[in-house]
């Protein structure tokens, strides 16, 4: 990884995760419509409900490869998750430096880059000057794990039936959800959207078991915005859930405090 990254950069990878972008609008896949006596819309709904992947703990290691315009680091992650509370990130190089560390709540987001000695504490809220007031915690969360964001399925959705797909379409929150499921109501495709255009496309695949869920171990989250065309890629190699876990977050006193 250049040893230019900046904290900006790192929180500019987080912010990407949780939908700051623009994409090109995308040709829609052919669709026919099963009429509800033909398909049971309330068991679509439950069957993706019962298949989300649910956990209190998890952690994971990860290769993962960030791309901008032309530029493209790569790297190792460490992540760890608590629920609804914690998302914890240290990005090694591919040497094994500890580069940065993320903490993100709720309620606040927290980065230090080893490499330039800074630091960057913000409540969560300064995520929306790049990506909506609509993101939170649940929406990163989701995104990282394959699952459905809260309020994009409801008996208020269109859903359509293609093959062994099925296709929910709907809005909340100022936010448009397209979202692709395989046989197994497993999420493979998230398209989102708001109301001034800005849009994410996150593919999933590779599912495996873990604890008897499936979880997609290859996640790519794609956007462009204006002039920046920006990829993420994450690639887990190992993964547990439900075993402790901890969130060290220490900052050296030398680092310096970045607005």
């Amino acid at each position: 990884m250049k040893k230019n990254i900046s904290s900006r950069l790192i929180l500019l990878c987080l912010v990407v995760l949780c939908f700051a972008c623009k994409a090109k609008k995308e040709a829609a896949p052919v669709l026919t419509t099963v009429p509800p006596e033909a398909s049971n819309k309330t068991e679509s709904i439950k069957a993706i409900s019962e298949n989300a992947f649910g956990f209190r703990t998890l952690s994971a290691k990860a290769k993962i490869d960030f791309k901008l315009n032309n530029t493209s680091n790569g790297a190792n992650l460490n992540l760890r998750i608590r629920n609804d509370e914690v998302i914890w990130m240290s990005i090694t190089a591919i040497a094994g430096i500890e580069v940065a560390r993320v903490m993100v709540t709720p309620d606040s987001i927290k980065v230090y880059n080893r490499l330039q000695g800074e630091y960057l504490a913000k409540p969560f809220s300064f995520i929306s000057r790049y990506s909506g007031r609509n993101v939170d915690f649940n929406t990163l969360q989701s995104l990282l794990l394959g699952n459905t964001i809260k309020g994009s399925v409801s008996q208020a959705s269109e859903i359509n039936w293609s093959g062994n797909q099925t296709v929910v379409k709907s809005s909340a929150k100022d936010l448009i959800y397209e979202l692709i499921f395989n046989e197994h109501y497993k999420l493979i495709e998230n398209r989102l959207r708001d109301s001034k255009g800005q849009q994410l496309n996150g593919k999933y695949s590779e599912f495996q078991a873990i604890n008897g869920q499936n979880l997609p171990y290859s996640i790519s989250l794609l956007s462009n915005a204006g002039n920046k065309n920006v990829r993420i890629d994450i690639k887990y190699s190992s993964v547990s859930v439900n075993e402790p876990v901890d969130f060290p977050f220490s900052v050296p006193k030398r680092f310096t405090v970045k607005d």
